[in-house]
């Protein structure tokens, strides 16, 4: 693109953020002073600039909704109205990176729900850049389910598939072509990231717990109930194993665009098979004999299986959880495998 054509570009975009700043003062009026000022951070925060991000507008957006859990919902719609009315790459993913923002004060406990996005990018379309319109539609499909799976229990199996859910479509969420290592692309990856690690470590973590449950119990008969539960366990597993393999190619598509948060990056653990095979196992057999692989030490909060610790309640992804590793007293290897934290 030649100098001039990419001055003319950015200085109609400049121009079409002056316009919407307009005629947000405009539509304010009297009746909501406060909303002008809300409005017109949000508007500046996802401006057409495609360079950055605005960090100081949006520090105002999310200093408004620090200030009060009344602001949420109107700083959302304010992103939606941005959202659905523009047709440029830059504005529909600074929306999205706000908005995620937004989702994870409310996560964080600031005192209300925002429920699914109000807005649809599922089908978004800027015509000058079909890569960068794929990555926005990638990252809304996220985000749009991210929305309103703020209170999942890893311990519990259902959502453990929300949660691998989760993680596939954050893994869909790379560059799909050259010249696309923008600071604003790289500034999203490092959101991704993030979540990716958080995600990660809750289906460690609900996995481990489940498996102390489920494999750590001496001689039993499986009900109808658990031979159930024993199927979607299995079927969680095998696609963790699957999703590992995923995030090892992950990692090195983000480690070559060099985004920050890929700088170093864990190794990623595979569910051990023989877990899995241990599983099958029980749920074929239906129990009358289990698996003997339980042993308890030290205080009730803690188990202790031959594969498995299960420490006390900590403070975690989606609320209380519990934490997991390997149990250093039978794992060969010297790093003794940590899932999480």
């Amino acid at each position: 693109m030649s100098r001039a054509r990419e001055w003319w570009r950015r200085t109609t975009a400049a121009a079409k953020d002056r316009r919407s700043l307009y005629l947000c003062r405009i539509r304010g009026g009297a009746k909501r002073p406060w909303g002008v000022d809300l409005e017109s951070a949000v508007i500046r925060a996802t401006s057409h600039d495609e360079r950055a991000v605005d960090y100081s507008s949006a520090g105002r957006v999310f200093t408004w909704a620090r200030a009060s859990p009344s602001f949420l919902k109107p700083l959302m719609w304010s992103i939606a109205r941005r959202a659905t009315r523009t047709s440029s790459w830059p504005v529909a993913l600074k929306s999205l990176l706000i908005a995620h923002g937004l989702i994870l004060s409310t996560t964080a406990g600031a005192g209300s729900s925002l429920g699914r996005l109000p807005f649809d990018l599922s089908d978004f379309r800027d015509r000058s850049s079909p890569a960068f319109s794929s990555f926005v539609r990638a990252y809304f499909r996220f985000l749009d389910l991210r929305s309103v799976s703020t209170d999942l229990d890893p311990t519990d199996l259902y959502d453990l598939e929300t949660l691998q859910e989760l993680l596939d479509l954050l893994l869909q969420i790379r560059p799909c072509s050259d010249g696309m290592e923008v600071s604003l692309i790289l500034e999203t990856m490092d959101c991704v990231l993030i979540e990716v690690f958080e995600i990660y470590s809750g289906i460690c973590s609900g996995i481990a717990g489940f498996l102390v449950g489920f494999l750590g119990s001496k001689t039993r008969d499986l009900g109808d109930v658990e031979k159930k539960q024993g199927v979607v366990g299995i079927k969680v597993l095998k696609r963790a194993g699957e999703q590992s393999v995923k995030l090892t190619g992950f990692f090195e598509v983000c480690k070559g665009l060099g985004v920050s948060n890929a700088r170093e990056l864990p190794a990623v653990e595979r569910v051990p098979d023989e877990d899995i095979e241990d599983l099958e196992r029980l749920v074929i057999a239906g129990g009358g004999g289990g698996i003997d692989r339980e042993e308890r030490q030290g205080s009730p909060a803690t188990v202790v299986t031959e594969e498995w610790v299960v420490f006390e309640e900590t403070e975690g992804y989606f609320g209380n959880k519990d934490r997991y590793c390997r149990n250093p007293a039978v794992v060969d290897d010297v790093r003794d495998l940590i899932l999480f934290d």
